[in-house]
């Protein structure tokens, strides 16, 4: 009897030294970069024997599911989520501060690149670790600067010459119908930047929506509109082929300058011809604006408030996050990793696609900026957006549209609070 004691109390602790503390993972990519990230997970599970990791692909779309289950009682321990997502869900207590694990950690704004520590963070609480980072920037097709008589090595230096060059390049048939765009700026709020404004003010908290240089810049923006004609823009534009596609306007010579994110790259060697020749470069400037403005977006890692293992979680980002790991990531996704020493990582450099190290560049040389990480940072983007759409079809002034977001943007922060 006292054997068979024994050996159900030794079993039971063997039993108890083997069993592990279960994570669960929602990632959000899924093809050749979700096998990267599943690598990686393996890879921590075997690397220790006190957390198991269960790795579950969700998008993260447009947020509803995510929204909806960090709501609930039934929560991941780890989520994948939007950078425009991060303050209101943290500020809405649907997430975990990470402050007081960093401190632990040792890890601070001196291991990443510059402008990244305040990035999905409000007022110092930080609610989450970027995935990996994306940066827009300039780039042109060389060929048809050729048709035209323009040096193919050579950008627009301002955006006098990018007015220039748009209209050399833009074609029409007969019944004036658009076969090809020159440049169409889209991404309005990059601009704002690069005319000298800015969306918020960090130091004052601020919203600036009617910087007298995001008025410039929005007139700027409208007047391609306007010159081309919206509506045949809009007919034009309904005939392009998928972006991730060999039928991407760009490739195929229907657009000849455009704003790029890095990932662009990586398109470019799966779906452009062979020949395809192009150029990178920051966006030109008007004379007294700010050069190598880099736009700064992406994904970020958190830990849902309900996450019975908090502790173990940060374990698993800690790893997932270090700059080797950041490295082979980003290095697959042809993305950017936000740790320092992981930009200069044999595992990211060995693999980096021409013109990767112009977009890098930007980010520890040019002016850095995000979209405000604002706890209504969503509702600020969708009123830029609609005065853009306003402006674009007259019913407003560049400065009444401006006005207006403004006094919406305020109101709806004061509610907030």
């Amino acid at each position: 009897m006292k054997k068979i004691v024994i050996v159900t109390v030794f079993l039971a602790l063997s039993i108890f030294a083997l069993a592990k503390t279960e994570l669960s993972f929602w990632y959000a990519w899924g093809g050749d970069e979700g096998k990267v990230l599943l690598e990686l997970v393996e890879e921590f599970n075997k690397s220790q024997s006190e957390i198991l990791v269960r790795p579950v692909f969700v998008p993260i779309g447009q947020g509803e599911k995510i929204n909806t289950a960090l709501a609930g009682s039934s929560t991941p321990d780890i989520v994948t989520i939007w950078d425009w997502m991060v303050v209101p869900l943290g500020e809405s207590g649907a997430l975990i501060p990470l402050n007081d694990y960093l401190d632990s950690a040792g890890i601070d704004e001196f291991d990443y690149l510059p402008g990244v520590w305040s990035y999905g963070a409000y007022r110092g609480t930080k609610y989450g670790l970027p995935t990996t980072l994306n940066a827009y920037a300039f780039m042109w097709n060389k060929a048809l600067f050729e048709e035209v008589g323009v040096d193919p090595n050579r950008p627009p230096e301002n955006i006098e010459e990018l007015d220039e060059y748009a209209e050399l390049l833009f074609r029409q048939d007969k019944r004036g119908n658009i076969r090809r765009l020159g440049f169409l700026p889209n991404i309005s709020h990059i601009y704002f930047y690069v005319f000298g404004g800015q969306l918020w003010d960090p130091e004052t908290e601020e919203i600036t929506a009617n910087h007298p240089g995001n008025i410039a810049a929005l007139e700027w923006v409208a007047s391609y509109y306007k010159k081309f004609d919206l509506q045949k823009i809009r007919v034009f534009q309904a005939a392009w082929g998928e972006m991730a596609s060999p039928y991407n306007p760009f490739y195929r010579g229907q657009l000849a300058m455009q704003e790029a994110g890095q990932w662009e790259l990586l398109f470019i060697k799966q779906f452009a011809k062979s020949d395809f020749e192009y150029g990178v470069s920051p966006f030109p400037a008007p004379y007294g604006g700010r050069k190598k403005v880099a736009y700064l977006n992406g994904s970020f890692w958190a830990i849902p408030k309900g996450s019975k293992y908090p502790d173990e979680s940060f374990e698993f980002l800690k790893w997932l996050t270090d700059s080797n790991q950041a490295a082979r990531f980003a290095a697959e996704l042809s993305n950017i990793p936000p740790k320092t020493e992981a930009i200069d990582d044999p595992l990211f450099t060995s693999k980096m696609l021409p013109n990767m190290e112009i977009y890098i560049d930007m980010l520890i040389d040019g002016y850095v900026y995000f979209f405000p990480t604002l706890p209504i940072g969503l509702y600020y983007m969708e009123e830029l957006n609609q005065a853009l759409q306003y402006v674009q079809s007259g019913a407003k002034t560049a400065e009444q549209a401006l006005n207006d977001v403004q006094q919406a943007v305020i109101r709806e922060l004061q509610r907030y609070r």
